[in-house]
């Protein structure tokens, strides 16, 4: 299980005890905290979601949680997530998006410039859209939160 972009590792003591984790992360200062914390045996390195340093289908499924956000290209990680991931697996995704409720989107356009700068984060990305394009089937993607919260389940086709 690859988890891209964990951050502080927060995810990762929720795995199940038999799952072998392995998860990226762009700053070191971020992994490092995991890599202190965990208690358990894990592969964490630094690197790129835009880039991915492992060979192809090398996982069978990948989680990522409210990063994509703030990756610069998310088509180019979407893509590289459909490389890594082998034929049938799974990639969990829960992301904020641009919400269908007009004054909320409104909110989410005013807010964005200055989430973008201070933050590098984009508030009116559309998941659903670079998932499609790199190629995955989404089979459960749900929304709440004003429809700013998107879980979505997506695979990659036999």
């Amino acid at each position: 299980m690859l988890e891209i972009a964990l951050g502080t590792g927060r995810n990762l003591p929720l795995h199940r005890a038999d799952v072998t984790l392995t998860g990226i992360e762009l700053s070191p200062e971020m992994l490092a905290i995991p890599k202190q914390e965990l208690g358990r045996e894990a592969d964490l390195r630094v690197g790129d979601a835009q880039a991915l340093d492992f060979p192809d289908a090398s996982f069978d499924s990948v989680l990522c949680t409210l990063a994509f956000c703030t990756i610069p290209d998310p088509g180019a990680a979407a893509r590289e997530v459909f490389r890594v991931l082998c034929t049938g697996g799974l990639f969990a995704v829960l992301e904020h998006v641009r919400s269908p409720v007009r004054a909320v989107r409104v909110a989410e356009r005013l807010m964005e410039p200055l989430s973008v700068r201070f933050a590098a984060d984009h508030l009116t990305r559309k998941t659903l859209g670079y998932l499609g394009a790199a190629g995955f089937e989404v089979t459960e993607p749900e929304r709440s939160k004003w429809g700013i919260v998107e879980r979505v389940a997506a695979r990659k086709p036999e």
